[in-house]
C-alpha cells in the first residue's frame, strides 16, 4: 500500500518513488503466476546465503536461527498448499520474503544484504535446469532400460528395416529397439552435459558488479553443490545460455520421440498392424465405434512443435539483449518450465507404451515375404566371388525386375536361373536366402546380429550404471 507521501512501501524498491504502481503495470510486470516453480530452489539459496551471512558476521545467531525456522515454516506451507501467494509482489522471490517478514519479523529484512534478485534469479534458475536436467536424465535412463528389456525378449525377431519408408533390409526387433536407445543415449548425455557445466554459482554478483560487503561467494557455492562462482557478475546476471542449452536437448529429444511416434502411428494402421499398442494408451471415437486412436502419440509428436516454439521464443528474446540484466529475460521462464514439463510428460508416457506394446510377429512375417529385402545380400555375396561391386549391382537389379515380372521370389529361383544372370553365383546359394541368416551374416560393431546387440546392449548398461 502506498506510504505516507503516496509512494510504494510495499514494494521492496519503493522508496524511490512518489506514487503507487497503476493497477495494470502491475498485472502486465508481475511473474508470480508462472515463477513460483521456482520455490524450492529460491528457498535452498535463501538458506545457504543466511548461512554465508552468518559466517562473515553479516547476520546474528539468533536472527539466522529465526530466519532459517521462518524458511522452514514457509517451504511446509508451498508444501500442503497454504501459502498466502499475493500477486502486489510481483514473483516468488519477494513473496518469499514478504511472508518471511510477517513470520520472524525484522531478521527478515536482512536476509537480501548483498544479494539483488538479478543475482537471485540467476541461482535459482540455475538451481531449477540442473534439478530438471538430472530428472530427465534420470527418466532417459529408465527408459532406455525399458527399451534394452524389449529389445532382448524380442531379439530373434525379425522385421523390415525402412529407407525413403520403403523396405531396405532385414533386421530384428532387438536391432530396432537398439536404435531408438542411442537416440536417447545422446538426449541423455545432452542433459548431464548441461548439469555439468552448470556448476558455478552466480550468487555475489549482485545486481552486476558485486557488492562492497564482505560476503564469502565460494562458502555459499560450496554448500550449494557448485564447484566455484561466476568469474563475471555483469555477464552471470544476464546469462541464460544454460536455459537455452536446456531447450536445445529438450528440442532434440521432443524430435526423436516424434519420429518415433509418427512411426509407430503408422505401424498401428490396419494397413501396416506391425505393433499392438494397449488400449489404455489409445482412444476411441465419438462415432466410430471400431475405431482406435493413437491420440498419446499424436499430442507427442504434436507437442514437438510447442517445444520447438519455446526454443525459438527464447532465442528471440536473447538476440538483441544489451548487458547486463533487462526485464525482458522474466520471459525466459514460461518457455523453460512449459517445455520442460512437456518433455517429461512426453518422455514418461512414451516409456510406458515403449515397454507395454507388443509386434506382432505373424503381420511381420508377412511383410517379410517379398525378400526383395536380401537384394544388397546377393551383390555383396557376388562381390566376394570377385565381381566388381557396380557390376553386381546391375546383376540384381535385373534378377529383381526379372522376379517383379514373373512374380517369383528371389529365394525361389534355383542355382540354375541364377548363374544365367551372373555365373559367379556359388552351388545351392538360393538356400542362404533368408531374412534370419541376412541378419546373422552382418556381425560387425554396429551390425545387427544377435552377438553384436548383446555387446552393445552391454556397454550401454555399463554407461548407465557409471561405470
Amino acid at each position: 500500500m502506498p506510504d505516507q507521501d503516496g509512494g510504494n512501501s510495499e514494494k521492496l524498491w519503493g522508496g524511490r518513488f512518489s506514487e503507487p504502481t497503476d493497477r495494470e503495470v502491475e498485472m502486465f510486470t508481475q511473474s508470480i503466476s508462472f515463477d513460483r516453480a521456482l520455490w524450492r530452489q529460491d528457498i535452498k539459496g535463501s538458506r545457504a546465503h543466511a548461512a554465508m551471512l552468518l559466517k562473515v558476521g553479516l547476520l546474528a545467531h539468533e536472527e539466522e536461527r529465526r530466519i532459517q525456522e521462518g524458511l522452514s515454516r514457509i517451504e511446509e506451507e508451498m508444501t500442503n498448499g497454504t501459502f498466502p501467494y499475493r500477486d502486489e509482489y510481483e514473483d516468488i522471490h519477494m513473496n518469499i520474503e514478504k511472508r518471511l517478514f510477517e513470520l520472524v519479523g525484522t531478521p527478515a529484512q536482512k536476509l537480501h544484504t548483498a544479494r539483488s534478485r538479478n543475482d537471485q534469479v540467476s541461482l535459482d534458475l540455475r538451481l531449477y535446469v540442473i534439478d530438471r536436467s538430472r530428472e530427465m536424465a534420470g527418466l532417459l535412463a529408465e527408459f532406455i532400460r525399458v527399451l534394452i528389456g524389449q529389445s532382448r525378449r524380442m531379439r530373434d525377431l525379425i522385421l523390415p528395416g525402412y529407407t525413403h519408408l520403403q523396405q531396405a533390409q532385414p533386421i530384428s526387433a532387438g536391432y530396432y529397439f537398439m536404435a531408438h536407445a542411442e537416440r536417447l543415449l545422446r538426449d541423455r548425455q545432452r542433459f548431464l552435459e548441461i548439469d555439468r557445466r552448470l556448476n558455478l554459482s552466480p550468487l555475489g554478483s549482485g545486481a552486476l558488479a558485486g557488492t562492497t560487503l564482505p560476503i564469502d561467494r565460494n562458502h555459499v557455492a560450496r554448500s550449494l553443490g557448485f564447484s566455484g562462482v561466476t568469474g563475471n557478475g555483469l555477464d552471470a546476471v544476464s546469462d541464460r545460455d544454460f536455459v537455452a542449452d536446456f531447450l536445445h536437448a529438450a528440442v532434440m529429444l521432443s524430435l526423436h520421440l516424434s519420429g518415433w511416434a509418427e512411426e509407430w502411428i503408422l505401424w498401428s494402421t490396419r494397413e501396416f498392424g506391425f505393433v499392438r499398442i494397449p488400449d489404455r494408451y489409445m482412444t476411441g471415437s465419438s462415432m466410430m465405434p471400431q475405431k482406435r486412436n493413437p491420440d498419446v502419440l499424436e499430442l507427442i509428436r504434436g507437442k514437438t512443435g510447442r517445444v520447438i516454439g519455446h526454443y525459438m521464443g527464447l532465442a528471440t528474446i536473447l538476440k538483441g539483449l544489451p548487458l547486463s540484466y533487462n526485464r525482458d529475460l522474466q520471459e525466459d521462464k514460461e518457455h523453460l518450465f512449459d517445455a520442460a514439463e512437456t518433455v517429461r510428460q512426453s518422455v514418461t508416457l512414451f516409456s510406458r507404451i515403449a515397454g507395454e506394446s507388443v509386434l506382432d510377429g505373424e503381420r511381420l512375417r508377412e511383410a517379410l515375404s517379398g525378400d526383395e529385402l536380401l537384394a544388397t545380400d546377393m551383390a555383396e555375396d557376388l562381390v566376394r566371388e570377385g565381381v566388381p561391386f557396380r557390376e553386381a549391382h546391375a546383376i540384381v537389379g535385373r534378377i529383381v525386375a526379372y522376379c517383379e515380372r514373373e512374380r517369383r521370389k528371389l529365394a525361389s529361383l534355383t542355382d540354375e536361373e541364377l548363374r544365367t544372370f551372373s555365373p559367379a553365383f556359388p552351388e545351392q546359394y538360393a538356400r542362404v536366402l533368408t531374412p534370419e541368416n541376412a541378419v546373422r551374416r552382418r556381425n560387425l560393431p554396429g551390425g545387427p546380429a544377435p552377438e553384436q546387440v548383446e555387446a552393445r546392449i552391454r556397454e550401454i548398461e555399463r554407461e548407465l550404471d557409471g561405470r
